[in-house]
Parts: C-alpha cells; structure tokens; sequence
C-alpha cells in the first residue's frame, strides 16, 4: 500500500493551513468593517455636513420645533447648537400685516448671536439673494424701510384658519378618487 500513497510535506501542510486562517481573518474583518459600515449609515460617511451645505453669503431661514422662525445667518457650533446672527423675524397683526423685525428690539433687548440648541431645530433653508426676505432685509439695512420693532406684549396676534363650506353634489355624483 505505501505504493499508492500520496505524501504531502508538512511544510505544505502549514502554508495551507496558515492561508486558510488569514482567509478566515480576513473575512471576519471584512464583516466587523461592512456591519460598522452600515450602522453608522454609509450614506452618512460620504454626505456632506450641515456647516458644508450653509450658505455663508447668504441668509437663512431657521424653522424650530415650537413654530418659530428666524432669518439670520447661521453657523453651526458643533453638533448641539447652532449661533444665529443679524436675526429677524416677521410679525402679523391686523394693523401692520406682515412687518420684518429686527430682533433687539424688543423689551428684554436681545444682542446677537442667538443660540439655539440643534435638537430645537426641525429645518434650515437657504434663501435666495432675491427672496422677499432677503431683499426686505437688504432694505432695512439701506435705511429704505422704517424701523421695524416688536409689536406690542399685551396680546398676542390672532390669526385664524380660512374655514371652507362643504359644497352639495347633485345626486349620483360620487367624489373623485383623488379626493
């Protein structure tokens, strides 16, 4: 029997064996790396960041979690907050309708930057140079427009939603399917 017996050196034993285990290192590294991978969103690795995407010639508008918003020039202050500067707001009021105000002037007289905490903000936009905000702000900075002030603290503005009447359908009118 020792004729038909094939012999492998136990050099080439270990060098397959050895392969073997870098090949199943390497596999098990290449997991742990896709599974890191994807649970820091790979989306996220190559995507820029809010400050890249910030306009810095331009103003934006701050849209917060309570219903606010701001028009300002913002910068991003590490992942918590954000530092508004050069900050209005609009007011509504039945007497005035909509005025741009430039925060500062109310009672309690604010100065610039506002800061705000990143987890308060639902979304920030960039404006366009030719806007009606932007161009109203460049205005109030001309001198073009009065002096925009907060409005008065006794009460609130009111507003109130358009309410629409149900209209009646002649009989044997069913309602679109987009509807």
């Amino acid at each position: 029997m020792k004729d038909n017996a094939i012999i492998i050196p136990i050099g080439v034993l270990r060098r397959i064996f050895l392969g073997l285990i870098v090949v199943i290192l390497l596999v098990v590294l290449l997991l742990i790396a896709r599974t890191q991978l994807f649970r820091a969103g790979i989306s996220t690795l190559f995507a820029p960041s809010a400050a890249e995407l910030i306009d810095r010639n331009g103003y934006q508008a701050v849209f917060l979690v309570g219903g606010q918003v701001f028009f300002g020039k913002v910068q991003e202050q590490g992942d918590k907050y954000f530092a508004l500067t050069d900050v209005f707001y609009l007011s509504v009021s039945e007497q005035t309708g909509q005025q741009l105000v430039k925060r500062g002037t109310e009672l309690h007289a604010p100065k610039d930057p506002m800061i705000i905490p990143a987890a308060e903000v639902l979304f920030i936009e960039n404006l366009r140079d030719d806007g009606s905000v932007a161009t109203a702000i460049r205005q109030f900075k001309s001198g073009q427009t009065p002096v925009a002030t907060a409005p008065p603290v006794t009460a609130p503005p009111v507003t109130t939603a358009p309410t629409v009447a149900p209209t009646a359908r002649p009989s044997g009118v069913s309602p679109s399917p987009t509807r």
